[in-house]
C-alpha cells in the first residue's frame, strides 16, 4: 500500500497491520461523523451506532500496533466505561437508601447528594477516555517495520 493511500476498508475494518496517526483521525472522524448522524435516527440509529464499535475498535488496535503496542490496551477505556457505568449506579441507588428509599424528592439536598458523585464518577470515566484517545492519536509511530508490520510511513 502506498504511504499516503486511504484504504476505507483496511483502515475501518480490519485489525491487522498499522496505520498512521493522520489515518487514525480520518477513520475517527468518519465514525464521529456517522454517529452524529445516527443518533438523529429513532431506534434504528441506535442500533445501527453499535455497529461502529467495530470500526472505533479497529482504528484503535492499528493505532496501538503502529506505536509497537499490542491491541489490547484497548480495552482500557472500555472497562473504565463499563466500571463507570456500575459505579454510577451503585451510586444512585445508595443515595436513593440513605434518602429513605425515595427516588423523588424536591430538596436540593438530596438531588445533589445523588447527582454529584455520578456526575463525578462519569467526569473520571470521561478523562480517562479521553487520556486514551489523545495519547493513541498523538503519539508518533514506532520507527521502522516492527512485529505488526511495515512502518506505515515509509521510515
Amino acid at each position: 500500500m502506498p504511504v499516503d493511500s486511504f484504504n476505507f476498508q483496511h483502515v475501518l475494518f480490519s485489525f491487522n497491520g498499522r496505520i498512521r496517526r493522520q489515518h487514525f483521525w480520518i477513520g475517527w472522524l468518519i465514525c464521529l461523523g456517522l454517529g452524529v448522524v445516527l443518533g438523529w435516527i429513532p431506534r434504528l440509529g441506535t442500533l445501527l451506532s453499535i455497529a461502529l464499535i467495530w470500526p472505533n475498535l479497529a482504528i484503535s488496535v492499528k493505532r496501538l500496533h503502529d506505536m509497537g503496542h499490542t491491541g489490547w490496551l484497548v480495552i482500557i477505556p472500555w472497562i473504565a466505561g463499563i466500571g463507570g457505568i456500575i459505579a454510577a449506579f451503585m451510586s444512585v441507588g445508595a443515595a436513593a437508601l440513605m434518602s429513605g428509599g425515595s427516588w423523588e424528592s424536591e430538596d436540593p439536598a438530596v438531588v445533589l447528594g445523588i447527582l454529584g458523585p455520578v456526575l463525578g464518577i462519569l467526569a473520571i470515566v470521561g478523562l480517562i477516555q479521553l487520556g486514551f484517545l489523545l495519547w493513541i492519536g498523538i503519539s508518533d509511530s514506532q520507527r521502522g517495520d516492527n512485529r505488526f508490520g511495515p512502518n506505515p510511513k515509509g521510515e
